[in-house]
């Protein structure tokens, strides 16, 4: 069973907590080929966009793409963004929010090379500690 990333959850929470508190939500956007937005408006590669309730109308967060329609200079436009691409969701007013780390290559499968199975050898419970083997992926035979 694959689960689903935190990362649209966390969106959405924070989303929530801003219009709970009567603050404006904020998202970051990295722009790139699978990222609709107004590209007049991206600096650097990346562009930052009002997503609360007065900005952005059919507001959708799901576990793929944020999309709304909002007015630039008047006109409407339908934006579609990755969850992928936003590097960050905060209030303008207090700038407090989360700010996520970089994804890199976040639908390939993990592989495991060969130490990694190491792990799976014969301990008394095949587990090793946390400490005993650094940042590596754990796994327990269960028969």
């Amino acid at each position: 069973m694959k689960v689903p990333a935190t990362k649209p959850y966390l969106i959405r929470a924070v989303y929530e907590w801003c219009i709970d508190n009567e603050l404006t939500a904020y998202i970051s956007v990295d722009f790139d080929r699978n990222t609709l937005v107004p590209e007049e408006y991206v600096r650097d590669g990346e562009i930052t966009l009002d997503i609360s309730p007065l900005a952005a109308c059919d507001l959708l967060i799901d576990n793929e793409v944020v999309q709304f329609t909002a007015r630039f200079n008047g006109i409407s436009r339908r934006i579609s963004i990755p969850i992928g691409a936003i590097k960050a969701i905060f209030s303008k007013e207090i700038n407090q929010g989360l700010f996520f780390s970089p994804e890199i290559e976040e639908n390939a499968p993990r592989t495991f090379k060969n130490e990694d199975t190491n792990c799976l050898g014969s301990t008394s419970n095949n587990y090793l500690a946390h400490e005993d083997r650094g940042d590596r992926v754990h796994l327990k035979i269960v028969r």
